[in-house]
């Protein structure tokens, strides 16, 4: 078979990175495949068209992700700045492991500490081992919450939310809640518990949630569910904010 028809036919399959793989090596015969045996020169182009879907997975649940900071890695974390941050306990997280076996995660601290950016930069990484997550700021989830009860799309706000592997709530109690508020965060987390995982962000430590919410009863609840299986982070220190040079 002829080499072009063959190229032409991988990417009428979809195997686009195959394709441009085959070329390469039909380009440059004396490539450091050239001594390579038939199987070997096809595990190559294998290989590159799974690298190259992989990458186009991530890069498409990055974008369904909204994270507010999409580039945000933990290989770029700053670790000069003493916040409390432990590299063991960091590494762990950041191989999705606690996504997978549906636990939570839960990030405190003063603002501009980098819980945002830390939070973003964690759902990165289980996006790249693997599983779905998207990225909500909590006032903007109880607004739209709030609008769906009187226009329909209450149902279909939660079913969205409860798709995802992992949903990150950031800015959580940034405002007292109310019944209404606390009912509405009461089923997001009763949705996930034990099952899918859920990243709290918020400037409140846990032991003063319940007071932030005018229920009780559902504040209770809400506490238990997020700290149900949680990993912990706090973080300590001067913001971050203060180090960036002026633009």
């Amino acid at each position: 078979m002829l080499a072009n028809p063959t190229i032409t036919k991988l990417t009428e399959l979809g195997l686009s990175a195959m394709a441009a793989g085959l070329a390469d090596q039909l380009d440059h015969p004396g490539g450091p495949w050239a001594g390579l045996d038939f199987t070997d020169r096809l595990g190559l182009l294998v290989e590159a068209e799974a690298d190259a879907r992989d990458t186009r997975r991530v890069a498409t649940r990055l974008k369904a992700a909204k994270l507010r900071y999409p580039s945000a890695v933990p290989e770029d974390i700053d670790w000069r700045a003493p916040r409390g941050l432990e590299r063991p306990a960091v590494a762990s997280l950041a191989t999705g492991g606690w996504v997978a076996n549906g636990h939570n995660l839960v990030l405190t601290g003063p603002t501009g500490v980098g819980k945002t950016w830390l939070a973003c930069a964690l759902t990165h990484a289980a996006i790249r081992a693997g599983h779905t997550a998207i990225y909500l700021r909590t006032p903007r989830l109880l607004d739209e919450l709030h609008l769906g009860r009187a226009d329909g799309r209450y149902a279909r706000t939660l079913g969205s939310i409860a798709r995802p592997a992992l949903v990150v709530l950031d800015d959580f109690l940034l405002t007292p809640a109310g019944v209404d508020a606390c009912r509405d965060l009461l089923e997001v987390l009763e949705e996930r518990a034990g099952r899918r995982s859920v990243a709290v962000v918020s400037q409140l430590p846990p032991d003063t949630w319940i007071a932030a919410m005018a229920d009780p009863t559902l504040a209770e609840a809400i506490t238990d569910r997020a700290l149900q299986a949680a990993h912990r982070v706090t973080l300590k220190g001067p913001s971050m904010r203060a180090r960036q040079p002026p633009t």
